[in-house]
């Protein structure tokens, strides 16, 4: 039989490790708020001023996700960039004034596009089955993936689909296409 260890038997220190939590590393935050962070980092390099890339790639650091996430503003209309790029009429960035930075930047456009693009899928799907489909057919059909349950709960919102059933093994959602749905009408795209 073991007997326990006495305070003043125990290695000096030991005791005071045993019990504590780990810290937690400050580099282990969210990938999402890094992105974040990022664009506010981009955003702050600029200024008021316009700035070339250069300017912005020392502020905030020269890798690809500056560069990407400058892309990004750019193509959301929240940083503007004139001149013909090159030495003699090198390419200054800037914020559009009154950009509504806050509500642009939870958007991923790419992210967007496909949730479209599955949408239009499980329209056209649920067109040609013309009852009710599960879920789990809608699934096999257009792909199992987190887009898919993301697009079907957009269309279920907008009331383009709807939704019947309660979820689950005795009665499994079932989804069509509803009846004020102006895709209702329309012929299924080859």
């Amino acid at each position: 039989m073991t007997k326990p260890i006495s305070s003043s038997e125990a290695a000096p220190g030991a005791l005071d490790i045993v019990g504590k939590k780990r810290a937690r590393a400050a580099d282990s935050a969210p990938a999402r708020a890094q992105k974040k962070n990022r664009q506010d980092d981009v955003i702050k390099a600029m200024g008021d001023r316009p700035c070339t890339e250069r300017h912005i790639l020392e502020a905030v650091g020269d890798n690809r996700y500056t560069r990407e996430i400058l892309r990004r503003l750019m193509a959301l209309s929240v940083v503007t960039r004139v001149g013909k790029g090159g030495s003699n009429d090198p390419f200054l960035y800037r914020v559009v004034k009154g950009a509504c930075i806050e509500d642009l930047l939870l958007v991923d456009p790419a992210l967007e596009v496909r949730l479209q693009r599955i949408e239009a899928k499980i329209s056209a799907l649920l067109r040609e089955a013309g009852s009710s489909v599960t879920e789990k057919h809608i699934r096999s059909l257009v792909g199992d993936n987190t887009g898919t349950g993301k697009a079907l709960r957009r269309l279920v919102n907008a009331g383009r689909v709807i939704r019947e059933g309660r979820g689950g093994a005795g009665n499994p959602f079932t989804y069509r296409v509803g009846a004020d749905c102006p895709e209702a009408d329309a012929p299924a795209p080859p």
